[in-house]
């Protein structure tokens, strides 16, 4: 291979849109459904008018456009990695534009790797990313302009109306536009260079006149940043946005007051990488293959570990636990608990939550990281994030209100101030369930103007001032009948097994297993035995086809204190249980700092959290001394 021709640096575009697409829409699927979740994007007049209102909006528009298809990630990811796509090969094109040789072809990828590892912060918008695309296609134009004009005229018209048209079209990156025409020097000077010769043999003032241009690039740049900055000067006269926004982007990233210095750096590349890759010598054949060997092994290696530091991993594992939650993979979940241990309150609560939701939050409470009660209800913060799966575990228990609360408030806590497609929907299924059809079909019509959302929306007008088919639905009729009726009130966090108790007594058929449980395994997790011994009775209403394991092992370890022997015990326990509670007793009373504490199966034992958690009480090794 002598070089890389056109062919080959295509195919090698192509196979970086392919690993764009596989790295989206496999390990970081969940990146996916967390952009897509916080806006809603609607086909309707208001909302285009209400986005092209400011600067960048287009950007943003078409942005919004193509994030909405993330709902489906295999589509969604593709349509990123087409972005991306482009993004290279328009680099690639200004910079054959600036009379860059194909063997340097892999510098262009450079500023899209950049930006891929700049998306790993959540919180970059695709915005920012479409503003890059219009940057460099109003570059091109420019170039094309340039290059088709005889003097400067032409393009300094283009440059009038370019700025401040891209301005209002895609935000400030069009100051990439500015920084473009510092090229102008360096293909001036390749021109002068390879002329000397002729220039010769022409007069002297003729040669003054082909070395000495009467504005320079440089000036023409100062000139058109001066004239961005006017423009920019100008909008904040009329636009209620501070100037800091208007310069530095109102929607590439979803926090108003934040401006990200990576933002810049990542724009300064696309604008300055063809101005810099002109100044690379033309090499020879082989010279040139061993270059092209060299960029792509440093582009790899570099790259690898650029994205993996760029994507932190506790916050993609929030997120992906958020993911796994609003999409019901309970199971995924556990597995994923059972790989890497969960110890934040809000992913202790997801394990929980799939616990509950297959029937098992009893039988295997202990066996993963335990955080107190903060792990079955984390104390809310208002963010957009956190309240999620606690309103997903209200909405599962039948605590509508507290779950619609805890989903409007995360809705309005979007620092964008978008709207939510996947909140707004389980804000109007609450509506629904309490009977306020009026306020639900309010929802249903937003909804109703989406893509992905509307075909749900029309399904759900059936119930609307309809309560028999309400009360006939799987879902909407269970929880309707579970849920606290008789009661409308503000609760405190600190009293939740009542909050869970009124649910069981508001319930007359006694079937709320998943309430039931959490009251169990909130006692439990606060270590009141007291409240435990006088709730768990209530089981013998629920349907269980055995007393749950961490159940058996309080209720074993219970009575071997008060009678010392295991006779005559009242419960039905399995064997194993038996066991298992008498050997972590007979190893802590012998040696309490003895590792095997704290390593399975004794460290799964119910007792080993309430004797050796955080807070474990200090007689509890005196109360066991009486067992032997």
């Amino acid at each position: 291979m002598k070089y890389l021709s056109r062919h080959i640096g295509f195919i090698l575009s192509l196979l970086f849109a392919v690993a764009v697409a596989l790295f989206w829409a496999f390990p970081y699927r969940c990146a996916l459904s967390y952009q897509e979740q916080y806006q809603l994007f609607l086909f309707t007049p208001s909302y285009f008018t209400e986005r092209i209102s400011v600067p960048g909006g287009l950007a943003d528009y078409v942005a919004e456009f193509i994030t909405q298809f993330y709902y489906v990630y295999a589509l969604g990811a593709i349509l990123l990695a087409f972005v991306f796509f482009c993004l290279q090969r328009l680099t690639w094109v200004l910079m054959r534009r600036s009379g860059v040789s194909p063997s340097w072809y892999l510098l262009s990828f450079i500023p899209a790797v950049a930006l891929w590892a700049l998306m790993g912060n959540e919180n970059v918008l695709l915005s920012f990313a479409i503003a890059l695309l219009g940057m460099e296609e109003l570059m091109l134009h420019y170039i094309i302009v340039r290059d088709h004009s005889r003097g400067w005229t032409a393009p300094a018209v283009y440059l009038l109306i370019a700025i401040p048209v891209g301005y209002w079209l895609v935000g400030p990156a069009v100051i990439g536009l500015s920084l473009i025409l510092m090229s102008d020097s360096q293909i001036q000077s390749n021109v002068s260079a390879t002329n000397i010769k002729s220039a010769q043999a022409q007069s002297p003032a003729e040669e003054k006149v082909h070395r000495k241009p009467l504005v320079t690039p440089l000036g023409w740049t100062l000139l058109s940043v001066l004239y961005f900055v006017a423009i920019v000067w100008l909008c904040g006269r009329f636009l209620q946005y501070p100037y800091y926004k208007l310069f530095g982007g109102i929607n590439y990233f979803r926090y108003p007051g934040v401006i990200p210095v990576m933002l810049w750096v990542v724009v300064a590349l696309f604008a300055l990488l063809p101005l810099v890759a002109s100044y690379l010598p033309r090499l020879e054949d082989k010279k040139a293959m061993r270059a092209e060997i060299a960029q792509l092994v440093v582009i790899v290696l570099a790259a690898v570990p650029l994205l993996r530091f760029s994507f932190d991993r506790a916050t993609y594992e929030l997120i992906d636990y958020d993911y796994l939650v609003r999409t019901h993979q309970w199971q995924r979940i556990v597995e994923k608990a059972e790989k890497h241990q969960a110890s934040s309150p809000m992913s202790v609560s997801c394990v929980n939550l799939a616990l509950a939701m297959q029937g098992q939050l009893c039988d295997r409470l202990f066996e993963f990281y335990q955080n107190g009660a903060e792990g079955l209800f984390p104390t809310f913060t208002r963010d957009m994030t956190s309240p999620l799966p606690t309103a997903e575990v209200f909405y599962q228990l039948g605590m509508v209100n507290d779950a619609e609360r805890y989903t409007f408030e995360a809705q309005e806590a979007i620092p964008n101030y978008r709207k939510s497609g996947r909140l707004t929907r389980r804000i109007a299924q609450c509506e629904i369930i309490n009977g306020n059809y009026g306020v639900a079909a309010k929802y249903l019509r937003m909804l109703e103007s989406s893509l992905f959302y509307r075909q749900w929306a029309k399904s759900q007008e059936r119930f609307l001032y309809n309560s028999a088919a309400v009360n006939a639905d799987p879902e909407y009729g269970r929880l309707r009948d579970i849920r606290i009726k008789r009661h409308d009130y503000l609760f405190s966090d600190q009293e939740m097994d009542q909050m869970l108790g009124l649910l069981l007594v508001d319930n007359k058929k006694y079937d709320n297993r998943m309430a039931y449980e959490y009251l169990i395994a909130y006692e439990l997790l606060q270590r009141d035995l007291g409240r435990f011994m006088r709730y768990y009775p209530l089981g013998r209403f629920v349907q269980f086809d055995h007393i749950p394991y961490a159940i058996q092992q309080v209720l074993i370890g219970s009575w071997l204190q008060r009678h010392n022997t295991l006779h005559g015990m009242p419960y039905s326990v399995d064997r194993q249980n038996v066991d298992a509670t008498v050997a972590f007793i007979r190893a802590y009373m012998t040696n309490r700092n003895d590792p095997a504490l704290n390593q399975p199966p004794l460290a799964y034992n119910a007792w080993h959290y309430l004797l050796m958690g955080g807070n474990a009480k200090k007689r509890g090794k005196e109360k066991m001394q009486t067992i032997y």
